[in-house]
């Protein structure tokens, strides 16, 4: 599916995504209107609504469909066939063979990053810049003691905190499958301010053998007015 054919074929749902190279693969991000989303459109888009979602409401369909149409995307971008891509039980997608790649979306905001290469563990995450309640959850919950004081120490507490929730989300989505089981926000901690376009985090305890209690990853990021955007390519240990 190209960039210019999303806007007429979704009538208006989603926007002309843009779609750049970046850490090896392709970057695609858009944006979708809920108020213009209808089931109708999963067939329109070619996209396979998946039995799982029978039931689910208007929200959950229509970001499942637009972070959907974005993979669509990238995958033509990489010269590639449209494919079903399916979810696993740990909510991952799951990609056809020989790819890598990390899905996000919030609040209307939309992207895939996508790599031809299995080996390689991509994490991404978009988020809405954290305010009121959502901003103390961040510093309450996704951080602790020692983090909340370093954050209230930057120019713009609101980006600062949203950017370390979104980090240790990225860090969570490339780190995996690796770890194959959940970890917390307290296995990662904020090292120092994000600056320069990176955000260091450093692990608190050992994940995996390949991920020890001390590793440092340093977690790219850009940031917008009204949202930020953060990723990581991670490389999989040989079985």
């Amino acid at each position: 599916m190209t960039p210019d054919a999303l806007p007429p074929l979704s009538e208006g749902f989603l926007t002309q995504p843009q779609v750049r190279a970046l850490s090896g693969g392709v970057l695609v991000q858009g944006r979708f209107d809920l108020g213009r989303f209808a089931p109708a459109l999963f067939e329109t888009l070619g996209i396979t609504r998946p039995p799982r979602l029978s039931r689910a409401v208007d929200k959950r369909l229509a970001e499942y469909l637009a972070g959907r149409a974005m993979a669509a995307v990238a995958l033509d971008a990489l010269g590639l066939p449209p494919a079903f891509i399916d979810t696993a039980e740990s909510r991952a997608p799951i990609w056809p063979a020989g790819l890598s790649g990390s899905i996000t979306h919030a609040r209307g905001h939309c992207a895939c990053l996508l790599l031809p290469a299995p080996a390689r563990a991509p994490g991404l995450d978009i988020e809405a810049l954290a305010t009121d309640r959502a901003l103390d959850s961040i510093l309450h919950v996704a951080v602790n003691e020692t983090e909340a004081a370093l954050l209230n120490t930057a120019p713009d507490l609101s980006q600062a905190a949203t950017l370390t929730f979104s980090a240790k989300e990225t860090l969570f989505k490339a780190l995996f499958p690796t770890v194959r089981s959940h970890f917390g926000f307290d296995c990662a901690r904020l090292c120092a301010l994000p600056a320069r376009g990176t955000l260091p985090l450093e692990l608190t305890q050992t994940l995996a053998p390949s991920l020890p209690k001390g590793q440092r990853w340093d977690i790219r990021y850009e940031a917008q007015p009204d949202h930020v955007l953060t990723w990581l390519v991670a490389e999989q240990p040989h079985p």
